[in-house]
């Protein structure tokens, strides 16, 4: 009886790999699970595995295929052309503060000398706090403090075309704990302090 079903199986087993083969729009199908492996290159985002047809359903500001540390305060991304820089809140501004440092300075004069060369439209900064004080105290000031990093930007961009868009978020979007276990996390709320300038080239 088994022998008979699987003959019976077999012709039906060749005429799909047939058709998976002949056919790319089939091949390259979405996968119903986020384990299925999609033959030929694909791409990784989190846990999800997209073809390369398929678009990437998250905005693109949100999603960054390419991330690298530059020198251990300043984290680069990249997607498509879109380039963001993310720069330790602790480098740029003693701590509560909203007051650029010197050597800040030097580090936002060789920024605005890439976006010079690079950016187009309008340049994004987004401020951002850990979870240390009050919701409104922190809004405001992760607003200052990309409004500080603008104000140091555009004086050495003034002859650009280049506009600019600010937005605080307080600690609304923390990219790591700021407690672990309900104790603590100086490390997580460090990565939290931040603020993010965004470019398309």
């Amino acid at each position: 009886m088994s022998r008979s079903v699987s003959r019976q199986a077999a012709p039906v087993a060749i005429a799909l790999a047939l058709l998976l083969a002949s056919d790319p729009a089939v091949a390259w199908s979405a996968p119903t699970s986020p384990n299925m492996v999609l033959p030929g290159p694909t791409r990784e985002i989190g846990d999800q595995v997209s073809s390369p047809i398929l678009d990437i359903q998250a905005p693109i500001e949100d999603v960054f295929l390419r991330t690298e540390d530059l020198d251990g305060n300043t984290r680069e991304a990249e997607s498509g052309g879109r380039i963001e820089l993310t720069l330790s809140a602790d480098v740029l501004f003693a701590f509560g503060k909203a007051d650029i440092s010197l050597a800040a300075r030097l580090q936002l004069a060789e920024i605005a000398t890439r976006l010079r060369e690079q950016a187009t439209g309008t340049v994004q900064i987004f401020g951002h706090t850990d979870s240390v004080g009050g919701d409104g105290a922190n809004l405001a000031l992760s607003r200052q403090r990309a409004e500080a990093v603008r104000d140091a930007l555009a004086p050495r961009l003034v002859d650009s075309k280049l506009t600019y868009a600010i937005e605080g978020f307080g600690e609304t979007r923390p990219v790591a704990a700021n407690t672990v276990a309900g104790k603590d996390n100086p490390r997580g709320r460090a990565s939290n302090r931040r603020v993010e300038i965004r470019f398309d080239k």
